[in-house]
């Protein structure tokens, strides 16, 4: 499983905000159909919110900050300050020494290396969703596309079961990423997940198989696999986190 290093998430994380920036550029009251409920200057207003709280969180280290979310700001001065945080936050995280403590959301070390993915994954699923609101292509990177997958598998799954989740089907699901040829085995019970590296051949009660970027969008919800019925069921349950 080859995932991605700090400096290819910051490199990354660069270029998409830089990309999204752009495409919001006049379209600020466009509804964005993957969040119904938002148009694009909510999008750009929650990608400036994301980088400010992990700038909070690296700063304090060991505790989660009291934070309280910047005031949406007029249109004309909306796009500044999201840039301005996102480059912020990125020049922080690529100084600051990667197992320096600082809070986060998961079930794994609260380091500052946790942020760096976190913060890419954020960026390139928003990232998708204002391009579709404004009738663009943005590609998600297969490397990126695949550590994207292991953060739902390893990171997301186990946090859900953390709070309370429960899976309603259980056994051994492999996800194939085709094109990168990264393979995950998940097991799972009523209230436990486990996911490692599989290896082919092994033994599963069901196997989803796509390229990185068809499950990295199927997994976050944005697009479906043409899957059968029973996989289906597995993918919508590794989707996010179990419900009750």
């Amino acid at each position: 499983m080859n995932l991605l290093d700090t400096a290819r998430h910051i490199e990354a994380n660069r270029a998409v905000g830089a990309r999204v920036w752009r495409m919001a550029e006049n379209h600020l009251d466009d509804p964005v159909p993957a969040c119904p409920e938002w148009r694009i200057r909510d999008v750009v207003h929650h990608l400036g919110n994301v980088a400010f709280f992990i700038h909070a969180c690296v700063e304090q280290g060991a505790g989660e900050p009291e934070f309280t979310d910047a005031e949406m700001l007029p249109d004309d001065q909306l796009i500044p300050w999201a840039a301005e945080e996102w480059d912020r936050v990125l020049d922080r995280l690529a100084a600051a020494d990667p197992l320096a403590p600082a809070w986060n959301w998961s079930t794994r070390p609260h380091v500052v290396s946790f942020w760096p993915r976190c913060l890419t994954h954020e960026a390139f699923v928003h990232g998708r969703d204002v391009a579709d609101a404004v009738g663009q292509s943005l590609q998600i990177p297969a490397d990126v596309a695949a550590d994207g997958v292991d953060e739902i598998l390893t990171v997301h799954l186990a946090a859900g079961v953390r709070d309370g989740g429960r899976f309603t089907r259980t056994g051994r699901i492999e996800v194939h990423s085709t094109d990168t040829d990264d393979r995950w085995l998940v097991e799972l019970t009523t209230a436990t997940v486990h996911t490692r590296a599989a290896t082919p051949g092994e033994p599963h009660d069901a196997q989803i198989a796509a390229t990185a970027e068809e499950l990295y969008l199927d997994l976050w919800g944005r697009t479906r696999l043409n899957l059968e019925p029973h996989e289906r069921n597995w993918a919508d349950q590794l989707a996010a986190a179990p419900t009750d």
